[in-house]
């Protein structure tokens, strides 16, 4: 399996994997599992540069410097070239606080970490991942990782156990895919970013590279091995889409399918491997490294900077410009680096590498310490921008909850305890607000917060995408027991309620019940079970003689309206008649409101935002120049601030 012979079908599989990748990030919905692309690729990279490295191992002539040069002359030039692009063009086109995470994910892939950066990143402070420009990276980082570690691996096997180095790479991948079996449904985030959860794909190509494998005799069985492979390939193309768990065991799929594509290739010219031969496949194929490179910084900088959605024809055009500005980058950059015309010894690649690296790492550096450079921006632009910055009260009580700490706000005083603050992230949103009303009534106020996880008591709830049920149960019951700890009688909830119990705000499950739950496809129950967890919250509350307040939901945006309101102001266009119709936001909050009217009552107080942020039946996103939201829901600090108004009953209650 280790013969390098040039094999056209598998430039060919390469088309297979970014023609996918392409047509899914532009938008298209008959191939929304295009994702799968990527593992393709992660395949492919494995069983090739496993059986560069077997051969050059028999051959006594394998040697780390050269690996790595060839590594860095593959990969580097054309990634480092896109980076600086993408940092060029967020000075033009991005708000400040999207130039730093550009700048932070350029530094990080700088180093080959922009895995870690990414999902370091998932959580409250979030932005919309098809705003990231450089998000493309973090593949790239996790082949490179592997490539660090993999290839000491390898000769350290050849040395002692030559023959049986295969059946160890066998415990690595089948410890690999165990774990991302396991832990994909509790720790999403975790699994899909990280090496040791998807390092069983590369591995799947180094054990195609290495393992005796079974011959295929009959070239009727191999046309039809590598058909299934094909087969497989494109099922997963077109129905997995975004709602699919993955990866997991669902990337056991796509990747299979290329393994069973190379190996039947490999002994028989079959008409898959005729049809992946063809030169249309052979070219894409040629240029599918730096198509994705360049795709996805194009695609996101266009739906960044445009007002609308993406028509037929902006998808038709970003992908003909990709590949245009693909075959330039593999003409003018990938070749000359890779027929050495450019940077012609191991030395000079790799010493012009690390200082190319380190340029890349301290212009972001530069940019960050710079806060974004807002200067770049129109003072009405710098405004609406400074909406997507939380404070850092809030980023800082955020880290102290996900340690399960209690965050403390008062006016640096003896105070004594007099408030618990409690909800999920739309409660973090409104901390501006509740300290600044805390420290003018001089108590002592306690916070917790975790995302996507509402203050309700109850199992089966939880959090959507990156956190299981029984984070979101434990962290609701260790807030019960802290407030058992502690002598106050006043606690405040807030919460995005209507999320929990609607599925067309984004197209998502309801986050009260998880999948499995009887009452997943009722509507009716899931709104039951919602009312009765809430219910049982306050009743537990109450018989504990504790006053509880209820903030109702704010009005929910149809855009990212910090970045929405930065565009407008850029492209010197009105903001003033941007918001939500009052009865819009009466219709989705109408369930929730009914449940919270039901619980008022002599120790029950609810209190309402929308007075306070909608006018003559209108609910406006910004105010006298700034936007009043982060993104779509939750409040920017200016938002919060609005607010200041209806928290002042709960410190007044307290005080008397």
């Amino acid at each position: 399996m280790s013969n390098l012979a040039y094999r056209r079908d598998i430039d060919g599989l390469r088309a297979v994997a970014i023609i996918p990748v392409l047509l899914f990030h532009a938008g298209f919905s008959r191939f929304s599992g295009g994702f799968v692309g990527v593992d393709i690729f992660f395949v492919i990279s494995g069983f090739l540069i496993t059986s560069i490295i077997a051969r050059e191992l028999n051959e006594g002539s394998f040697s780390f410097v050269n690996f790595w040069a060839r590594r860095a002359r593959r990969i580097l030039p054309a990634a480092l070239v896109m980076i600086v692009a993408t940092l060029i063009l967020g000075w033009f086109f991005l708000a400040p606080e999207d130039y730093i995470d550009l700048a932070r994910s350029a530094r990080s892939q700088a180093f080959f970490g922009a895995n870690f950066y990414f999902w370091q990143e998932a959580g409250y402070f979030d932005g919309p991942s098809e705003l990231k420009p450089l998000l493309h990276t973090w593949s790239l980082a996790v082949e490179e990782q592997f490539y660090m570690a993999f290839p000491l691996i390898v000769v350290l096997l050849h040395r002692f156990t030559p023959t049986k180095k295969h059946l160890v790479l066998v415990l690595f991948f089948i410890a690999s895919l165990v774990a991302s079996i396991v832990f994909v449904k509790s720790y999403p985030a975790t699994t899909f970013y990280l090496l040791p959860t998807r390092a069983w794909e590369l591995l799947l190509g180094s054990l195609l590279a290495l393992m005796p494998l079974y011959k295929i005799r009959y070239s009727e069985l191999a046309e039809l091995i590598s058909f299934i492979g094909l087969a497989l390939i494109a099922y997963c193309v077109v129905v997995y889409d975004s709602n699919i768990v993955f990866p997991g065991s669902s990337a056991l799929l796509p990747t299979l399918g290329t393994a069973l594509i190379i190996w039947a290739n490999s002994q028989h010219k079959t008409i898959v491997n005729r049809l992946l031969s063809l030169q249309i496949f052979v070219w894409f194929g040629l240029i599918s490294y730096s198509l994705y490179l360049w795709h996805w910084p194009l695609i996101a900088f266009t739906r960044y900077t445009s007002l609308h959605d993406l028509t037929v024809v902006d998808k038709t055009l970003l992908v003909a410009l990709s590949v245009v500005l693909a075959y330039f980058s593999w003409r003018f950059i990938e070749t000359p680096f890779r027929k050495k015309q450019l940077l012609t010894t191991n030395r000079k690649v790799l010493y012009g590498a690390l200082a190319s690296i380190l340029v890349v790492a301290l212009a972001g550096q530069q940019i960050r310490m710079a806060n974004g450079l807002p200067s770049r921006l129109p003072d009405y632009a710098q405004n609406y921008a400074v909406g997507a910055i939380w404070s850092k009260a809030q980023k800082d009580c955020y880290k102290l909850n996900q340690a399960g700490e209690l965050c403390q706000f008062s006016d640096d005083q003896r105070n004594e305890p007099g408030l618990f603050f409690w909800g999920d992230s739309h409660a973090a949103a409104l901390l501006p607000a509740v300290i600044d009303e805390t420290k003018k009534h001089k108590i002592l106020t306690f916070h917790a917060s975790k995302s996507s996880c509402p203050p309700i008591k109850g199992e089966g709830l939880g959090g959507r995408y990156k956190k299981g049920d029984s984070e979101c149960t434990a962290f609701n019951q260790r807030m019960i027991s802290q407030l058992a700890s502690l002598d106050i009688k006043h606690v405040l909830l807030a919460g995005a309620w209507s999320t929990y119990v609607h599925t067309e705000a984004s197209g998502s499950t309801p986050l009260v019940l998880n999948k499995g739950s009887m009452a997943y496809k009722d509507s009716k129950k899931v709104q039951d079970v919602f009312r009765h967890h809430l219910t049982a919250l306050v009743k537990d509350l109450q018989e504990k003689n504790i006053h509880v307040w209820v903030v109702r939901q704010v009005p929910r945006q149809s855009e990212s309206m910090a970045h929405f309101l930065t565009k407008l102001a850029m492209k010197k266009q009105e903001t003033s008649g941007v918001g939500l119709p009052l009865v819009e936001h009466q219709k989705y909050q109408a369930f929730v409101n009914s449940v919270l009217d039901d619980l008022a009552g002599e120790d029950v107080t609810i209190l309402d935002p929308t007075p306070l942020m909608c006018i003559d039946g209108f609910c406006p996103a910004q105010k006298n120049g700034y936007s009043l939201y982060k993104d779509s829901n939750h409040l920017s600090v200016q938002g919060a601030m609005l607010l200041n108004r209806l928290f002042k009953p709960v410190f007044n209650a307290i005080k008397s």
